[in-house]
């Protein structure tokens, strides 16, 4: 991916969808910045039913996680050998500067002669590093002259591919000048996608327990359970939905920081997902469970 929002969604800002209530009756509505976020995040009842199953998401999202990361990697990696490359060409030579006009003293433009080789031995440099990374067609599918116009810029993607142009010192020192900002960026990526995989993590931690205890609860018999018991589960089963009301709103929180800094980052990241927000989805189906399990709790002690 490049360090743009280049050809990335974006996140929907439509109606509240038909999960906001199910997520709203699940936070009791004590939290209404989770429920009001997750529906401006377009999280939709279809993620609320599975929840165990649900959790399979959260692997689907690290395995995109290490994709993109090993792509990064791969174009950072190339453009720093396309840098290095660059920087061995040899520019072309100043031919002295020839008066326009019989008897005057106007000097016409200095040009470069190197007869293109230097620009040909260029665009070979970039066509065997930038576009030769294994994901390029899949990514990118770009030719030469579009691809340098969308990571250096217009000008310069002309100048490469000239006619009668020559490699100068100055066109030199702006590839291996861009090339470098542009494994800078990469390098930048790769951070974030650092931080994203470490907050997976950290989120299965928090989903993964939750989830099991409400299984236990709706799954289970608790027509033997002492009243202390009970009462001691459903202490439990509000202990988890805190965490997960917690865990949903600094989500929330870090999307939005996120995007800001990345536009319609999540939604490139995981498009191959059914949710662009693995992590908010699962928490709010697991906000279900766990009412869902407090319900179960509730009844059977009600019963004594």
């Amino acid at each position: 991916m490049r360090g743009t929002s280049h050809g990335v969604g974006r996140i929907s800002t439509g109606p509240v969808e038909e999960g906001v209530e199910s997520v709203c009756r699940a936070a009791a509505c004590d939290h209404p910045d989770v429920a009001v976020g997750l529906a401006v995040l377009g999280v939709t009842a279809v993620f609320l039913l599975v929840v165990g199953v649900a959790l399979s998401r959260l692997d689907d999202a690290r395995e995109a996680v290490a994709v993109e990361a090993s792509r990064t990697r791969a174009e950072r990696e190339a453009f720093e050998r396309f840098s290095r490359r660059v920087a061995r060409l040899e520019p072309g030579e100043l031919a002295a500067a020839t008066p326009v006009g019989a008897g005057t003293n106007v000097l016409a433009t200095a040009r470069t002669v190197d007869d293109g080789e230097g620009l040909a031995a260029a665009r070979e440099a970039y066509r065997e590093t930038v576009m030769s990374t294994a994901h390029y067609d899949e990514e990118y599918d770009e030719t030469l002259v579009e691809n340098v116009a969308e990571e250096f810029s217009g000008a310069v993607a002309g100048a490469l591919v000239e006619q009668g142009g020559a490699l100068t010192p100055a066109l030199r020192a702006t590839l291996a000048r861009g090339a470098e900002r542009a494994s800078d960026e990469r390098a930048d990526l790769l951070s974030t996608l650092e931080t994203e995989r470490s907050a997976l993590t950290d989120a299965e931690s928090t989903l993964a327990p939750a989830v099991e205890a409400g299984e236990r609860v709706v799954d289970g018999d608790l027509a033997d359970a002492e009243y202390g018991d009970l009462i001691a589960e459903h202490d439990r089963l509000e202990w988890h939905e805190r965490r997960v009301e917690t865990l949903l709103t600094d989500r929330q929180a870090r999307i939005h920081d996120t995007e800001g800094e990345r536009a319609h980052w999540f939604e490139y990241l995981y498009d191959s997902l059914p949710t662009p927000y693995p992590v908010l989805s699962v928490g709010a189906g697991t906000l279900t469970l766990l009412e869902d399990a407090k319900s179960t709790v509730a009844t059977v002690a009600g019963d004594r």
